[in-house]
């Protein structure tokens, strides 16, 4: 809904999601230049916790499928209901995967799921110079062995997809015309 001025009445709540490499990180950065409220989850919003215990763990600079086996990075409660408060009168946009982020779905307006197809993902992964996130070969192989599964559980979640591979403005175009 729109005003005379041609902005939107409502604000609403978006997570934009996709497996490492689909441009999250990038894609926060736009907005936040956009002067919207965005945040990477990378940056602090998310942890990896001991999937029993649900403690917080610090994530070896070369983890293991065995540690993986046994730990998740998960949206931090406590920042994610702070952000949802300190922007209730603004749209705020949340790119981020975590292995918890499903049980938030409902607190989101929309979802957004970046897609890319895997030779681009992989050499975005390789030649990535703000994370070193999926760069060890155990990081690389978590990519990709769950990506299809994972995608379409996403989409089965309602999500509207978005096709990464293009220009990062003309993605941050297309996402914000889909906002309520």
């Amino acid at each position: 809904m729109k005003t005379e001025n041609g902005k939107r009445k409502t604000v609403g709540r978006y997570l934009i999601t996709g497996v490492a490499g689909s441009g999250k990180s990038t894609i926060a950065y736009e907005l936040s230049r956009r002067g919207y409220a965005a945040y990477d989850t990378d940056a602090g919003f998310s942890y990896y916790a001991n999937k029993q215990t649900g403690q917080k763990v610090t994530r070896p600079l070369h983890p293991t499928l065995e540690w993986y086996d046994k730990h998740e990075r998960v949206f931090d409660e406590k920042v994610l209901q702070n952000l949802f408060k300190k922007h209730q009168d603004e749209d705020l946009l949340i790119c981020s995967i975590t292995a918890n982020q499903k049980k938030y779905y409902p607190q989101f307006d929309k979802i957004f799921l970046l897609t890319a197809d895997d030779e681009l993902l992989a050499h975005r992964l390789q030649t990535r110079t703000t994370s070193h996130f999926g760069k060890h070969p155990v990081d690389f192989h978590r990519v990709f062995a769950g990506k299809q599964a994972w995608e379409n559980e996403v989409r089965a979640a309602g999500a509207f997809e978005i096709d990464s591979s293009k220009p990062i403005k003309k993605v941050v175009d297309q996402i914000l015309k889909q906002l309520k």
